[in-house]
C-alpha cells in the first residue's frame, strides 16, 4: 500500500448513501488502455451516462454491493513517487512514469494546482475515514470508497474541462507491469433528474499478451502486403 497522499478537505467525509435507481441513466463502466514507453499495462475505468445533468457523486462498497478492484494473476503498479489519487503534473515533469500509475478520482487523471500546466486545476476527491488503499494487487471494502461533494463540476460527464466531455467520468486508473488484466465491482452512485441513485457494475479487462500483439501485427502487415500485391 501506498504510503505517500494528499490532505483530505476537513469536514467533508460524509457517509455514502445508498438508495435505489429509477429510470437511471448510467449506462455501465468501460475501460481503455493507455498507451506508454514505460512496459506498463495501463487502463483508464469509466462510469458512462448518456443524459445532460447527470452527475456522478460516489464509489463505493457495502456489505451487499462490495468493492473490488483487482490485478488478474499480477499486483499494481505503484509508482514510489504517486498516491492513490490522480498524481500532481509537477511530479509527472520529474517522473514521467508516474502519469501511469495506479490511482481512484472522480474525473481528475492529472492535477495542476498552479493552474497554469495542461492538468486540471482542482481535485474535490476525496476517500471516506478509513480508506483502505491499494494491496499489491487488490482494492476492496464493504464500507468505504471515494466521493465528491454535489455538484462538482469534476464529476458532470459532460464537461470537457475533466477528461473526456463525452459522457465519460473517469473513476480509476489501474496499471500493472506483471498482470494479465484487470477485474471489478463497484457501486455506482449519481444524481440523475435531481434524484440519487445507485447501481452495481463490474468490468473485466484482459491484456493481450506479448506474442498476441506480435501475430496481430504480422497479420497486418501481411494483409497490407497482400493488398498492395493485388492492387499491382
Amino acid at each position: 500500500m501506498k504510503t505517500s497522499c494528499y490532505l483530505c478537505l476537513a469536514g467533508c467525509c460524509a457517509p455514502l448513501f445508498l438508495a435505489t435507481s429509477a429510470n437511471a441513466t448510467f449506462t455501465g463502466l468501460s475501460t481503455e488502455s493507455r498507451a506508454n514507453a514505460f512496459g506498463i499495462d495501463v487502463i483508464s475505468v469509466y462510469a458512462n451516462f448518456d443524459q445532460l445533468g447527470d452527475q456522478l457523486t460516489a464509489i463505493a462498497g457495502t456489505p451487499s454491493s462490495p468493492l473490488n478492484l483487482s490485478v488478474i494473476e499480477g499486483t499494481f503498479f505503484q509508482h514510489a513517487m504517486g498516491s492513490d489519487r490522480a498524481p500532481l503534473e509537477t511530479v509527472v515533469a520529474i517522473f514521467p512514469s508516474v502519469a501511469f500509475d495506479t490511482f481512484v478520482t472522480v474525473g481528475v487523471e492529472l492535477l495542476d494546482i498552479s493552474g497554469t500546466g495542461t492538468g486540471q486545476p482542482q481535485d474535490l476527491t476525496f476517500m471516506t475515514p478509513f480508506w483502505p488503499g491499494f494491496d499489491a494487487g487488490s482494492l476492496t471494502t464493504l464500507s468505504e470508497g471515494w466521493l465528491v461533494p454535489p455538484f462538482s463540476p469534476q464529476a458532470d460527464p459532460f464537461n470537457p474541462a475533466f477528461v473526456a466531455g463525452d459522457g465519460r467520468t473517469l473513476i480509476a486508473q489501474l496499471a500493472t507491469t506483471d498482470g494479465i488484466g484487470f477485474e471489478g465491482s463497484v457501486l455506482v452512485q449519481f444524481m440523475s433528474g435531481g434524484l440519487p441513485g445507485a447501481t452495481q457494475s463490474s468490468f473485466t479487462h484482459v491484456v493481450p499478451a506479448p506474442g498476441t500483439l506480435a501475430l496481430l501485427g504480422i497479420a497486418g502487415l501481411f494483409g497490407r502486403r497482400r493488398r498492395r500485391a493485388a492492387g499491382g
